[in-house]
């Protein structure tokens, strides 16, 4: 049976002698970051993330104003919470080769700098799968701007954009897979309507506790 399922940021590292054994990742104060019985029906666990071996995740940007900035910089940061290189993602330019394919929903958004005040919640986002055992075909990221009786401005629609377009592709990497679970604290970029830009040391460390988990959906074929 198919479901089809949705979900709506440096890293200090002590060094000690040349010699020390590597830094165990702090895992306590993580939040949830896998679904049960999502419909009620069933007490399966659902679990994804990217296996080493599909390593790079390929990520196509709409080719329309700064998606292709937006997406480049959450992959970047994805990856910089990780202490071993437990995930690492790049653009392509194919998205019939791609992994995860973002997309504008409707307008596509001045490419301004992004405005450095206080957070205005200017923009959304929703990342969908479709799947069974394993993902069929790509993930779906899509980015739409606020409009009706919005005041925000070109550049707090930007402020928000860098914020959700991590979110989102938070969810991409597996967190809250597959029906938009979010952190409860608004702390963290994996609230449901993120207000900081990026990811807490609880993002860091539930990221890194789910790529260290036995995954239950695997990744879509090759």
């Amino acid at each position: 049976m198919r479901w089809r399922g949705l979900a709506a940021v440096a890293l200090p590292v002590a060094i000690g002698g040349a010699c020390s054994d590597p830094v165990i990742p702090d895992r306590s104060g993580i939040y949830s970051f896998a679904d049960t019985a999502i419909f009620g029906v069933d007490t399966t666990i659902y679990l994804f993330r990217w296996p080493e071996h599909r390593l790079p995740v390929r990520f196509w940007a709409d080719p329309r104003g700064n998606m292709r900035f937006l997406v480049a910089r959450a992959v970047d940061v994805w990856q910089e919470q990780f202490l071993y290189g437990e995930f690492r993602g790049e653009l392509v330019s194919d998205s019939t080769r791609a992994d995860v394919i973002v997309r504008w929903t409707d307008s596509v958004p001045p490419d301004v700098p992004p405005d450095s005040g206080p957070p205005v919640v200017a923009c959304g986002g929703l990342t969908t799968f479709d799947f069974d055992t394993a993902l069929v075909g790509p993930a779906h990221v899509f980015m739409s701007v606020f409009k009706a009786g919005s005041p925000a401005t070109a550049a707090q629609v930007q402020a928000c954009m860098r914020r959700v377009s991590i979110h989102e592709l938070g969810h991409a990497l597996g967190l809250g897979f597959p029906s938009n679970r979010h952190s409860g604290f608004d702390e963290d970029v994996m609230f449901g309507s993120p207000t900081v830009d990026y990811p807490s040391r609880f993002d860091r460390r539930t990221v890194e506790t789910l790529y260290h988990s036995r995954p239950t959906v695997g990744p879509p074929p090759r």
